[in-house]
């Protein structure tokens, strides 16, 4: 059964699956990432982790996962309206690293940018078979990649591949991102989310006291991080990204997509 969050303008789209539930990002045609959507993300993590939810798988559509931030909208913000926005998102990113129930990605499809940021900081990251990008390409764009991110990123495949990847700002395909460990199982397109549900099943028959501490004590690094640099981090984002060369060649992107 299909759910639609009040308020969010079915920018989500919510599914439950025996007490997981699965928050399906649906903004046409490639979930980019603007305010709406990003607080919606922010509203149903809250309404199901605290309406009793076992654990979430966060989901895009086929093909897709997100193709990162809505470059075009966001071009259009003024300082303040940016500041809000970054605000949002380094929220977000917290939210789901911080989230005392499990949260697995369900990438489906190209996950670039700030699409691979949130995958970054779920609990699990199942993938798709097929000739699909994904991975954190700020500094290709002028922006700092910030020692959260790198952090997290490194977690999962080691501080070599993460200095490497993101010094140069790469992109990588799913099998290399499965190879050296960011995408922890690649299945076929139609079974990314079946996979990634059994998977949450599976974790959330253990204890779920002991299980949620000890997720939680694992990622204890990363989330002392957030606590410690959260709005240090969203407000210097805000600011360099009216950097000069940050706007050349994101207008670029903008008028090449």
């Amino acid at each position: 059964m299909i759910l639609y969050g009040v308020g969010m303008t079915e920018l989500t789209l919510i599914t439950e699956h025996d007490g997981i539930v699965d928050i399906q990002m649906n903004r046409p045609p490639v979930n980019a990432l603007n305010l709406e959507i990003v607080e919606g993300l922010h509203q149903a993590i809250d309404q199901h982790t605290a309406s009793g939810a076992k654990a979430l798988m966060l989901s895009g559509r086929e093909g897709i996962y997100s193709a990162g931030l809505d470059v075009k909208k966001l071009l259009e913000m003024n300082a303040d309206e940016i500041t809000v926005f970054f605000k949002s998102f380094w929220g977000l990113m917290a939210k789901i690293s911080k989230s005392p129930i499990p949260i697995a990605a369900a990438i489906t499809g190209h996950s670039p940018a700030g699409g691979a940021v949130l995958a970054n900081f779920c609990d699990y990251r199942v993938g798709a078979n097929g000739s699909f990008k994904i991975g954190m390409n700020e500094v290709f764009v002028g922006l700092e990649v910030p020692r959260v991110i790198y952090k997290g990123f490194a977690r999962h495949v080691g501080e070599k591949h993460a200095t490497n990847l993101m010094v140069h700002g790469k992109l990588m395909d799913f099998n290399f991102a499965h190879e050296i460990g960011f995408i922890d199982e690649l299945v076929e397109p139609d079974q990314v989310k079946m996979r990634t549900l059994d998977w949450l099943k599976n974790l959330t028959q253990l204890p779920p006291l002991a299980m949620n501490r000890t997720r939680l004590n694992a990622k204890s690094e990363i989330n002392n991080l957030f606590d410690e640099q959260l709005i240090a981090m969203s407000e210097g984002y805000a600011e360099g990204w009216f950097d000069d060369e940050v706007q050349s060649r994101m207008k670029y992107i903008a008028e090449n997509l």
